[in-house]
């Protein structure tokens, strides 16, 4: 059984990080491993020199006042001898007397690679390559860069996940420690362009290309991501007594003086419908009955085809708690949301305060952590601190996004007459994520159900650092037909249409996406193409998965939950009473309907301004789509399935063509965890079943679609350099 010794260091012992520390330990003679920090070192190699003329140095690097920096440079600097410095072939590859003395590219001394290769994860690292340092292959195909790698770089060592460090046999007596560091390349806490200037504040003078490079230089000191360092440590020899069995480890840390944050990636893709289009159609020219607010504008086929969707510049909200909000009085809100709102006390983020980037159909946020402090322990492991602490991390991030698409930004022009004031016009979904409701559990009227509301904000997600994040959205469907002759009974059909049960109308079907004319079913998109005498309309070249056969035999999308992209549709907003409908203003689809005392103030609601509170202070509730329908979930991508992704040159796809390891991702099956959403179903209403039929079991495939047209939120990471 392997017998391990540990040796207890704590960082900043010395009350110096300038002054080395030499720590003598007893060792026992039987032990097979010595342990210290987070390091482990082999007897084997301890005892096979008792000689005292070499020492071990350990040690970390460490930001923010206790946490250990991964993917650290370190080495004991070896300068040139004076018999080299005659030899053309060693000079011109080290000129170093001093760690501060410049090669031939003007760079002084550093550990930094010369270029860059993929690592662990399959990234390239670094993203942009400022060293002098060489790669294997350049070592051991050329002989005098061996011989001065084997002489002058024989004391070197790379930080592990911990921050720690270890160099054994270093020569005793006074040398000089190197550290190299570059804040773009260091594991989880690596920084980006944009953040270094939106989030840390750093000038974009220092950077180019829309802050997603650094701006070269040969001159490392002019880097704003490179960071050298020097220390002089006196190094001890590691047998310090041999009849005693005593060790001497000299321990030197380096504290970072870089500026760091903590943050994470948010990102996905959106679209809407055409120009013309919009759920709900033109009541003058066919029946005025309420279900034809359910139907398609417009020539209907192209009107629900994917090809004819668009896209745009996406508008973010980002509400947040505070960190002196605590994780528990979060959790206890969720269980009595009335007792204390505290979505009141959240905030919202200020767009100078989070890297934004934007093109039409793609987006991607970087935000700092806020709280969840952090630092390393003596063993490497990350411990929470008192978030009031000046040391430390934060390491997550507590909070929802709302998303839109605004009819300023993207305008539409999808609006009739019913009357000279009376008219058709178009209004554009808006999303909180994240968001649940079981049937008729939407946010409403407050003093009617200020219960639901405060569950509805209390909704959150929490981000965790150096994660991505995306989205998912349940595309909810409301099929909507009657063939009933209304003209001569039309009181008595409207009567009994208007019977609202859960905030949908009498003969509403729910989630019934397959096998339904596509027309009436508000929400469906079809995705295969439709050729005939009439329409030669090229939808497969879009590449949107397909979950059901709608109208006979043409593939659609509805009634379940799609990754990565958000489908925000367009619908109707009847502006003016108008008799045959009375107060209706829409489908049910949107905003929950009903009748009773106060029907007519309730069903204009959501469609005009209003005062509802949604967080942080900010109120209007307008354009916001039912939460009982429309489910929305933030997911985890990992960076390996943004890799995969990449690779396929598939538009949309399910986890049966392409199997990631992401575990969040939603679907008609999977039941997620999160402790403010009591999710206790994977879809609303019927939904996320096999060919979108209610009756039929669970459907287990999960769908994802990267973007429409030139939006591809996949590629788009790559283009501005979050993913290499």
């Amino acid at each position: 059984m392997n017998k391990s010794q540990r040796i207890h260091l704590s960082s900043g012992d010395t009350g110096n990080d300038n002054q080395d520390k030499y720590i003598k330990v007893k060792l026992e003679q039987d032990v097979d491993t010595l342990e210290f920090m987070s390091i482990s070192l082999g007897t084997t190699d301890v005892y096979q020199n008792f000689n005292s003329d070499y020492g071990v140095l350990i040690g970390r690097v460490i930001a923010y006042g206790g946490v250990g920096i991964p993917n650290a440079k370190i080495s004991i600097f070896i300068p040139l001898t004076d018999e080299d410095a005659q030899d053309p072939d060693i000079y011109s590859f080290y000129p170093y007397k001093t760690p501060r003395d410049k090669n031939n590219d003007g760079k002084r001394y550093n550990l930094l690679p010369r270029v860059a290769e993929l690592d662990k994860t399959g990234q390239i690292s670094p993203k942009q390559p400022f060293g002098s340092f060489p790669i294997k292959e350049e070592v051991v195909g050329n002989q005098p860069i061996l011989e001065v790698y084997k002489k002058y770089y024989k004391y070197t060592a790379l930080t592990n996940d911990s921050g720690d460090y270890m160099i054994f046999g270093v020569p005793t007596g006074t040398q000089t420690v190197h550290l190299s560091l570059d804040i773009t390349d260091i594991g989880e806490f690596s920084m980006t362009p944009a953040a270094m200037v939106t989030n840390l504040g750093y000038s974009p003078n220092l950077f180019t290309d829309n802050n997603t490079k650094i701006k070269p230089s040969t001159d490392l000191n002019d880097l704003p991501n490179i960071e050298t360092q020097e220390i002089t440590v006196d190094v001890r020899p590691f047998w310090g007594d041999t009849e005693n069995f005593e060790i001497g480890i000299t321990r030197q840390d380096f504290r970072v003086r870089s500026i760091l944050s903590n943050s994470f990636t948010v990102f996905g893709s959106v679209f809407t419908d055409s120009n013309n289009t919009i759920w709900g159609q033109d009541l003058v020219k066919f029946d005025s009955r309420i279900n034809e607010l359910n139907k398609l504008n417009e020539d209907e086929w192209e009107s629900a085809s994917i090809s004819t969707k668009r896209i745009g510049l996406i508008s973010e909200k980002i509400y947040y708690y505070p960190v002196d909000v605590s994780d528990e009085e979060i959790d206890a809100s969720i269980i009595n949301p009335n007792n204390d709102p505290l979505y009141e006390k959240m905030k919202i983020l200020d767009k100078s305060d989070y890297s934004v980037y934007k093109r039409n159909g793609d987006f991607a946020f970087i935000i700092n952590c806020n709280r969840n402090k952090i630092i390393t322990d003596d063993r490497g492991n990350k411990i929470l601190i008192d978030n009031n602490s000046i040391d430390g991390v934060f390491s997550k991030f507590r909070g929802f996004i709302t998303l839109e698409l605004s009819l300023n930004d993207v305008p539409s022009n999808a609006t009739s007459d019913i009357s000279t004031s009376i008219k058709l016009e178009n209004i554009r979904f808006k999303l909180k994520f994240p968001q649940q409701a079981p049937r008729n559990g939407s946010f409403n009227l407050e003093e009617q159900q200020s219960n639901e509301n405060n569950i509805w904000r209390n909704q959150s997600f929490t981000f965790e650092n150096s994660k991505y994040y995306s989205f998912s959205r349940f595309h909810g469907t409301v099929y909507c037909q009657n063939e009933e002759d209304n003209s001569s009974n039309y009181e008595t059909w409207r009567n009994n249409q208007l019977r609202s049960f859960n905030g949908f109308w009498n003969e509403d079907k729910i989630n019934y996406a397959g096998n339904k004319l596509h027309f009436w079913n508000s929400g469906i998109i079809l995705s295969s193409d439709i050729i005939n005498d009439e329409y030669d309309i090229d939808n497969k070249k879009m590449e949107f998965p397909s979950n059901c056969i709608v109208h006979g035999n043409y593939k659609g999308f509805g009634a379940q939950w799609m990754n990565l992209s958000i489908y925000l549709p367009q619908t109707t907003l009847v502006n003016g009473k108008y008799k045959k409908i009375d107060y209706v203003r829409g489908l049910t689809n949107f905003s929950r309907q009903t009748k009773g005392e106060r029907w007519s103030e309730y069903n204009n609601y959501y469609y005009f301004d209003n005062t509802q509170d949604i967080a942080a202070g900010d109120v209007n509730t307008k354009f916001f789509a039912r939460s009982d329908l429309h489910w929305t979930d933030i997911i985890e991508v990992p960076l390996s399935d943004i890799q995969k992704m990449k690779k396929i040159n598939k538009k949309g796809f399910t986890l049966t063509e392409l199997p990631l390891t992401g575990e969040t991702y939603r679907n008609g099956d999977y039941i997620p965890v999160n402790p403010t959403i009591n999710w206790d179903s994977a879809c609303p209403l019927n939904g996320g079943k096999v060919n979108g039929e209610p009756t039929a079991p669970s459907d287990k495939e999960t769908y994802f679609y990267k973007g429409i047209g030139s939006a591809n939120c996949i590629d788009y990471l790559y283009e501005i350099g979050i993913v290499t």
